[in-house]
């Protein structure tokens, strides 16, 4: 057991990382300047990530959701139904101190410092911060897509693999259900998602697209909240992993583990990042209470790996406008291809099994009733 951590970042992935090593007695430094904060993103849980993280369920604030609008590029619509069990829609802001004060309640330290370096030494890591210098032996990065700690280890998340993001929180969206709307020639979607007091709003698309994101923030607002009360506005730069060999690259060694969006673990068809967040630390906790943070590469390899490579394979296919005009049209029709959908945005449907179940269903699906 190792019981000298850092965790450079206070997200869901290294808040959930510091709370679940406090339980097992390891009680590890997290440093962060910035959260809790909103961050921007729609704050979509899964049901899967409820039933597999439980703790989700205690977000103060969140508001259940079970209907989701589709909208192809042309503007056909279908109404899907979450399966199961409903999702969550929840303030990032509220997640992220939930989680944080759960690991400070069970003991995990908070250092309230931006960490602007790390250098290896013989026995561990020195962090930089602006007031100073801390020593650890071992360092985890989770501190999002622009993460120090990869940085200075393995390197940045190429551009390639990186999408762009604006939008909205803001209030005059009354609907109890969310939207996501595909966008013409892009790859990516525009979104609503309403939250308890208020909606978050926004477009999300692959970096190399968004010179035209805000003309496309513009019109999407104008068609589904002409009325909308702005509140305060975001930007940002997300994990969107198009190349399956990013994959191969390590995230750990016998004294460094990254997670979370450092990590680049994010669906890449639909953007989900805090279930991986998670279960990333869940894997992590486990390879370094047994002394071998570099076991969390096997780890993860094993537990997900293979869904994330399927996803980032079917990226091109799945945002390819003809076939989002017949899938959308199709599951208007039928509502075992509905299903389908609402299973794979809500990552109840593997990718590995999807094909398998398309064909099965378009016979009937195509049936004029």
């Amino acid at each position: 057991m190792i019981d000298d951590i850092s965790i450079i970042g206070a997200g869901p992935a290294g808040s959930y990382l510091a709370y679940i090593l406090a339980r097992s007695g390891i009680y590890a430094t997290v440093f962060d300047h910035s959260h809790p904060r909103e961050k921007p993103c729609g704050g979509a849980i899964s049901p899967l990530a409820l039933r597999k993280f439980p703790i989700l369920q205690n977000v103060p604030g969140s508001r259940v959701i079970d209907k989701i609008m589709l909208v192809s590029p042309k503007g056909r619509e279908v109404m899907l139904h979450v399966p199961k069990n409903s999702g969550l829609v929840v303030s990032r802001e509220h997640a992220d101190m939930y989680l944080l004060q759960q690991a400070i309640d069970s003991g995990a330290k908070l250092v309230r410092e931006r960490v602007i370096d790390i250098e290896a030494y013989v026995n561990g890591w020195t962090i930089r911060t602006g007031k100073g210098d801390f020593r650890s032996k071992v360092i985890v990065g989770a501190d999002g897509v622009n993460s120090v700690v990869r940085k200075a280890i393995v390197g940045r998340i190429p551009k390639k693999n990186l999408g762009a993001c604006i939008g909205h929180f803001a209030g005059g969206f009354d609907k109890d259900y969310g939207i996501i709307r595909f966008l013409e020639g892009l790859t990516g979607y525009a979104w609503i998602f309403p939250r308890d007091t208020y909606s978050s709003i926004g477009v999300g698309v692959d970096a190399h697209e968004a010179s035209g994101l805000k003309d496309h923030l513009a019109k999407f607002v104008n068609q589904y909240v002409p009325n909308m009360e702005r509140l305060s506005s975001f930007g940002a730069t997300i994990p969107a992993i198009r190349d399956p060999r990013f994959f191969d690259i390590p995230c750990s060694g016998h004294n460094w583990v990254v997670i979370g969006d450092a990590a680049g673990h994010v669906n890449p068809l639909t953007g989900e990042g805090i279930f991986y967040a998670l279960w990333a630390a869940e894997l992590a906790s486990e390879a370094i209470t047994k002394g071998n943070p570099k076991k969390f590469d096997v780890l993860w390899r094993t537990e997900y790996h293979a869904e994330l490579v399927e996803a980032c394979k079917l990226v091109k296919l799945v945002y390819n406008r003809r076939l989002l005009e017949f899938a959308i049209m199709v599951a208007s029709r039928s509502k075992g291809y509905a299903d389908i959908l609402a299973e794979l945005l809500t990552n109840e449907q593997s990718y590995r099994g999807l094909f398998k179940r398309i064909i099965a269903r378009l016979p009937s699906a195509l049936v004029v009733r």
